[in-house]
C-alpha cells in the first residue's frame, strides 16, 4: 500500500481516542506560552524588564507565525510521526537547557526555536483535522474545537504555573513542560503509524527560505520596534529610526521576491480581496482589545494583592465562558445567522466588559468581584473568535484559501504587539494623567492632608509604635496608598479608551453595507492556522 493510503493512526487506536492524541498535540505545542502568565515571576527570576518579558513572548510568538508559512512544504516531505517526534525532542533539549540556565539572552533564543516546534506540531494538528473534514457543519465545529483549545489554553496553562509558581521557582515551569514532553512521545510513538503520510512524499525543491529569511527578520524587527518604541524614545532614537527604515527595505524585498516567485512563500494575490481585509483588519481589531486583559490581573496583582492561587476562580471564569460562547456561537453560525451581526454581538460583550471594570476598579475590592466581568470576557473571545476567522475564510478565493490561513495568523500577531504597544503607551499617558490630578490636589494648602497623615500615625501607635516610628512609616504609607490610587484611576482611564475604541468598531461595523453579503463557505482547502 502506498504510504500516503496508510492510516495515519495504528488499527486499534479508535477515533475518541485519535482525537484525544491530537488534543494533547495542540495543547502541548501551546505550552510554551505558559512562561508569561505570570510576569513578574519571569522578572524576579532572570532580572529583567517588563519589556524584556514583552518581546519574549514576541519572539515565541514571531517564529510560530513565520514558520507556519514554510512548514506546509516541510510537512508534505516528512512522515508524521517522524516529524513530530523530531518537534517533541528539540522542544525538551531547549527546555532542559532553559531548566539549568538564567541567562537571559539563552531564554530568548530557546523560545526562537520552541516558536519553530510550536509550528511544527500545529502543523500536523491541522493536517489531521481539516483537510479530512467534508461537510460545513463538520468544519465548523472542528473552528469551534480548535479555536476553543487555543483561546481557553491562556487561562488553562495560567492555573497550571499559579500552582507551580505558588511553591517552586520559574525554572520547574519547564520540568513541567519536560514530563509533557515525554508522555506524548510515547504516546505518539505508541499510537501512529510509523510509515504512514499525509500525501504523497514531496521533494523538498523551490522552498522559498529567503523569503522565509526576509519574512522573520520583518516580523521580529517589528516586535521589537513596537515593544521597545516607548522605552527609546520612538523617533527621538537613532536606533528605532535605523531598524523603521531596514524593516521598511525588508518588506519591500519580501513583496518583491513573493510577486516573482512560481512558488512564493506567500501568495500575496490574496489582499486584492475586499471582504478578506476587511477580515483581517477585524482580526487585528479583535487581538487589540483581546490584549488589553493583561491589565486585568495586574491589577489583581499589584493593586489588590491577590496571591497567584487566589486567581484561579478568574481564569476558570474564563475558561467557562469561553468554552460556553463558541458553542452556543457555532451552533447560530450553522442555523446561517449573519456573521456580521454575529461580530457586533461579540463586540458588544466587550463593551459590557470594559464598562464593568470601570465601574468596580478602586484600590478596593475582592477577587470575587471581577468573576462575572472575566466571564464576560470569555463570552467575548468565544463569539467573536470563530465568526471572524469564518468571515474571513470565507472571503478568500478557493485557489489561495491556503494563504489566507497565512496572512491571517499574521494578522493576529500583529494585533496582539500592537496591543502591547498601544497599551504601553496608553498606560503611561493615563499614569501620568492621574498622576498631575493628584499633584494639583495634594498640596499644603489641603485641609484633609494634614488630618489624614494624623489617621495614619495614630493607626501605627494604636498598634503599639512609639511616635517617631509611627510618623516615619506613615510617609512611606501614605505614599503607597497614593501610587495605587494613581494606578488605579489609570486603569480606570486606560479602560475608558478601550471601550470608546470598541463602540467605534461597532458603528463602523453597522455602516459597512458590503460585509452583510458574506456568505459561510468553508472550503476543504481552508485550513485555519
Amino acid at each position: 500500500m502506498q504510504a500516503h493510503k496508510i492510516p495515519i493512526f495504528k488499527p486499534w487506536v479508535n477515533k475518541w481516542m485519535a482525537r484525544s492524541v491530537i488534543f494533547a498535540i495542540l495543547m502541548t505545542c501551546l505550552f510554551s506560552f505558559a512562561f508569561y502568565s505570570s510576569p513578574v515571576a519571569a522578572m524576579g527570576y532572570y532580572g529583567i524588564q517588563p519589556t524584556d518579558v514583552q518581546y519574549a513572548m514576541i519572539v515565541l510568538y514571531g517564529s510560530t507565525v513565520a514558520f507556519l508559512a514554510l512548514d506546509s512544504r516541510i510537512v508534505k516531505y516528512f512522515a508524521p510521526r517522524k516529524y513530530l517526534v523530531i518537534a517533541l525532542a528539540i522542544n525538551a533539549v531547549s527546555s532542559v537547557t532553559c531548566f539549568h540556565s538564567k541567562d537571559w539572552t539563552l531564554f530568548v533564543v530557546c523560545q526562537f526555536v520552541q516558536g519553530i516546534t510550536c509550528a511544527l506540531m500545529s502543523g500536523i494538528v491541522l493536517q489531521l483535522t481539516f483537510p479530512r473534514l467534508q461537510s460545513t457543519r463538520a468544519r465548523v465545529i472542528a473552528y469551534s474545537l480548535l479555536y476553543g483549545s487555543i483561546q481557553i489554553s491562556t487561562p488553562f496553562y495560567s492555573i497550571y504555573s499559579s500552582v507551580v509558581l505558588h511553591f517552586y521557582d520559574f525554572n520547574w515551569l519547564f520540568y513541567g513542560l519536560n514530563i509533557m514532553v515525554i508522555i506524548l512521545a510515547f504516546i505518539v510513538l505508541l499510537t501512529m503509524n510509523g510509515t504512514a503520510r499525509f500525501t504523497k512524499k514531496i521533494p523538498l525543491y523551490q522552498v522559498d527560505w529567503i523569503g522565509y529569511l526576509f519574512y522573520i527578520s520583518f516580523i521580529l524587527t517589528l516586535g521589537y520596534i513596537l515593544i521597545y518604541g516607548r522605552q527609546l524614545g520612538w523617533f527621538d532614537s537613532p536606533v528605532i529610526i535605523l531598524l523603521c527604515l531596514g524593516n521598511l527595505a525588508l518588506l519591500l524585498l519580501f513583496v518583491t521576491r513573493e510577486t516573482k516567485m512560481k512558488r512564493p512563500l506567500i501568495n500575496l494575490q490574496i489582499f486584492k480581496v475586499k471582504n478578506f481585509v476587511t477580515g483581517l483588519l477585524l482580526l487585528f481589531t479583535f487581538y487589540i482589545f483581546k490584549g488589553s486583559t493583561g491589565l486585568a490581573y495586574g491589577y489583581l496583582e499589584i493593586i489588590l494583592g491577590t496571591d497567584p492561587l487566589s486567581t484561579v476562580p478568574i481564569w476558570t471564569a474564563v475558561i467557562a465562558g469561553t468554552v460556553l460562547s463558541m458553542f452556543i456561537t457555532s451552533r447560530f453560525v450553522l442555523m446561517g445567522f449573519n456573521l456580521a451581526r454575529i461580530i457586533i454581538v461579540g463586540f458588544g460583550f466587550m463593551a459590557v466588559y470594559y464598562a464593568y471594570m470601570i465601574l468596580f476598579v478602586s484600590i478596593q475590592g475582592e477577587t470575587i468581584d471581577f468573576i462575572l466581568p472575566m466571564f464576560i470576557y470569555g463570552v467575548a473571545t468565544g463569539v467573536l473568535f470563530v465568526p471572524i476567522v469564518s468571515f474571513t475564510a470565507s472571503a478568500a478565493p478557493p485557489n489561495i484559501a491556503l494563504n489566507a490561513s497565512f496572512v491571517g495568523i499574521f494578522a493576529r500577531f500583529t494585533g496582539f504587539t500592537a496591543s502591547l504597544a498601544l497599551s504601553n503607551e496608553l498606560q503611561l499617558f493615563t499614569k501620568s494623567a492621574a498622576r498631575e490630578k493628584v499633584r494639583e490636589t495634594l498640596t499644603e494648602a489641603n485641609p484633609q492632608l494634614p488630618v489624614t497623615m494624623l489617621d495614619i500615625q495614630n493607626q501605627y501607635m494604636n498598634a503599639g509604635s512609639d511616635i517617631y516610628t509611627a510618623k516615619g512609616v506613615a510617609g512611606g504609607y501614605f505614599n503607597q496608598l497614593v501610587g495605587r490610587q494613581i494606578l488605579a484611576r489609570a486603569t480606570r482611564d486606560y479602560y475608558d479608551w478601550m471601550l470608546v475604541g470598541v463602540v467605534g468598531v461597532i458603528l463602523v461595523l453597522l455602516l459597512l453595507p458590503q460585509i452583510q453579503n458574506v456568505v459561510l463557505r468553508l472550503r476543504k482547502g481552508n485550513i485555519p492556522y
